[in-house]
Formats: structure tokens, C-alpha cells, sequence
């Protein structure tokens, strides 16, 4: 991750009161967090990189996993709303499921 980026998240996530700073900075979490995706690292592995116990890190990365759906909600958006996917719609394999039918159409008109 390039360090503009890096200090541009963390400056959000304590801006935003998202995590906090505390006996170890946003920063040192962030790290934290960042080392453990990235290696698909254990927190053995995380406990011998950075020096800390196993409990430091199950507590600052909780914090990460709770508020993964807060930054999901603001930054991840789907393209199209209305309407499936472009992949799912061309390929005849998914689109079927994905229709919605027509108001003309009425339950008793439908074949099971």
C-alpha cells in the first residue's frame, strides 16, 4: 500500500471516531489489521512480528470487523440498482432467475 494511501485511511478512521486512538495508535492498528489480510496471517504470526500479546490483537482487530459494514455502507456501491449485474444478465446460465416479471403477469398466470 502506498504511504499517502495508508496515512489517508487512517487519518479517515480517526476522524471519523471509527478507531480510536488509545495505548496504540490508528495507525499501529491499522497495521495491525493491513499485515493480518494481506499474509493471511494468524495472530501467532501477528504476536511474532510486532511484539505484542495474542489479546491486544484479538481486541484491535474486533474493532476493524465491527465496523466493516460502516464502511461498506459508504463506500461500496452497486453500479446498477434497478437492474442485475451485466455479467449475470448475458449469460443465460444466472440471468433467468434474475427477471422480474411483468405486472400483466399474476400469480395464477404462472406454471410450477
Amino acid at each position: 500500500m502506498e504511504p499517502e494511501i495508508f496515512r489517508w485511511l487512517a487519518s479517515y478512521l480517526r476522524n471519523e471516531r471509527l478507531i480510536l486512538d488509545s495505548r496504540h495508535k490508528v495507525e499501529e492498528k491499522l497495521a495491525f489489521f493491513l499485515y493480518m489480510l494481506s499474509h493471511n496471517a494468524s495472530f501467532e504470526d501477528l504476536q511474532l512480528e510486532f511484539e505484542h500479546s495474542g489479546y491486544t490483537f484479538h481486541k484491535y482487530i474486533s474493532e476493524f470487523f465491527d465496523i466493516i459494514p460502516i464502511l461498506a455502507t459508504r463506500f461500496v456501491r452497486p453500479r446498477y440498482i434497478d437492474e442485475p449485474h451485466p455479467k449475470i444478465s448475458m449469460d443465460d446460465r444466472f440471468f433467468p432467475y434474475f427477471k422480474i416479471p411483468s405486472s400483466s403477469m399474476t400469480s395464477s398466470s404462472l406454471t410450477y
